[in-house]
C-alpha cells in the first residue's frame, strides 16, 4: 500500500491518483502537487455522487492501466466488454488488452464487463478464470458493482484504474 501526501488515504501499490482527494501519487518523474479549493469547506468537496452524474452527463470515461500508465478512453457507448484476444476465437471483447500482457497476468478471453447508465457506471466479472477485483474486493460472478473514479479494477493481476472527468 501507498499513502497519499495529501489526504492520508491508502491507495494498492501502482495507483497513479488517489481515489479519495484525486492529487497525483509520487513516482520518480512525477511530482504531487495539492489541489487548491479556494475555500471550499471539505464537507463539500464530499458531495462526489453529484461529480460523477456530471461527468456521465457531460464528460469522458477512462481506464488507466497502472503498469506502464497507458490511457484507454471509453468511446460513447454504454456497454464494453473487457478481455484478450485468442487465436481461433470468434468473439472479440470491445477492449482488448492483449497489448498489455492480459494472458500472462491472468485476463480471460471475455473476463468482465463495464455498462454506463445515466446514473452510475457498473462493472460485472463474466465468470473469469482469475476473478475480477474492485479496491482489492473480488467480485461475484455476474453481480453488477458500481464504480466510481479512482476505483482500482483488478483482471486477474492486471491493475486498471477508472477515471470519470466531467467536462466544461
Amino acid at each position: 500500500m501507498i499513502m497519499c501526501p495529501s489526504c492520508q488515504h491508502q491507495e494498492v501499490e501502482g495507483a497513479l491518483f488517489c481515489s479519495n482527494c484525486g492529487a497525483q501519487l509520487h513516482t520518480e518523474s512525477l511530482i504531487t502537487q495539492n489541489i487548491h479549493t479556494n475555500g471550499i469547506r471539505k464537507e463539500a468537496l464530499k458531495a462526489i455522487p453529484q461529480g460523477q452524474k456530471k461527468a456521465l452527463a457531460t464528460g469522458t470515461l477512462s481506464l488507466q492501466l497502472l503498469d506502464g500508465g497507458h490511457l484507454l478512453p471509453l468511446a460513447d457507448r454504454n456497454e464494453f466488454t473487457m478481455g484478450r484476444v485468442s487465436d481461433g476465437q470468434t468473439i472479440m471483447p470491445d477492449i482488448d488488452l492483449t497489448p498489455y500482457q492480459a494472458y500472462e497476468n491472468g485476463v480471460s478471453r471475455l473476463h468482465a464487463v463495464l455498462k454506463k447508465s445515466k446514473e452510475r457506471v457498473i462493472i460485472m466479472d463474466l465468470g473469469s478464470s482469475n476473478g475480477t477485483y474492485v479496491n482489492g474486493v473480488r467480485l461475484k460472478p455476474e453481480n453488477e458493482y458500481p464504480l466510481s473514479h479512482g476505483n482500482i479494477i483488478s483482471l486477474g493481476k492486471l491493475k486498471i484504474q477508472f477515471l470519470m472527468q466531467a467536462t466544461k
